[in-house]
């Protein structure tokens, strides 16, 4: 399957290393000069702004997805390509989901945790085949990479189920995984 929209997850907030912020603008870069256009959750704070911000400047594309209790807040950026108000967070992703042809998982909080469960929980029972890659900057998703190992280890999640998502640490691992993504679906929902 051709990639062509990026769905990002990440941070409404920086984070407390600028490493974090210095690694978000090299992808929104990067998406931009390789023409793929940039779906994000449509906020003008954090690593969210700088995704959006650095590919914009790069000449990029950029959809803000973002309910209208957070435009009332001021926290949509409006000066994206195409920007999307939405009623609910749910009809949010559903949107990303619908409109993306692969997700990368910035660093974040608790919402971007949730999101990228939800799409790898999707993704599990074929919801979408779409791949999936967590941004390890500085192996900030180490431990959730190693919760994941621990329900296949346990018997909660077959271990087929970690191949659905790329644990990249850099860009290149990124769009190799994929480059190279086969989703396949565990025995338990293939019968």
């Amino acid at each position: 399957m051709a990639i062509h929209n990026i769905c990002v997850f990440c941070g409404s907030n920086s984070g407390l290393d600028s490493k974090f912020a210095e690694k978000t603008a090299e992808l929104g870069a990067y998406l931009a000069q390789n023409d793929y256009q940039l779906i994000y959750g449509g906020g003008n704070h954090g690593l969210m702004a700088d995704v959006a911000q650095a590919t914009l400047a790069a000449d990029g594309r950029v959809i803000g997805i973002i309910p209208h209790f957070l435009v009332e807040r001021g926290l949509a950026l409006k000066t994206v390509t195409t920007f999307v108000e939405t009623t609910t967070m749910s009809e949010r992703k559903e949107k990303m989901l619908h409109l993306a042809d692969a997700f990368i998982v910035l660093p974040g909080g608790f919402g971007t945790f949730e999101e990228f469960m939800q799409m790898l929980s999707w993704s599990q029972m074929d919801i979408h085949q779409k791949p999936i890659a967590l941004y390890n900057i500085d192996g900030f998703y180490d431990p959730m990479v190693a919760m994941l190992k621990m329900s296949t280890k346990y018997g909660f999640a077959p271990e087929e189920n970690l191949d659905l998502f790329i644990d990249g640490h850099d860009l290149p691992e990124i769009f190799t995984g994929f480059e190279n993504f086969t989703h396949v679906l565990p025995p338990k929902y293939t019968n």
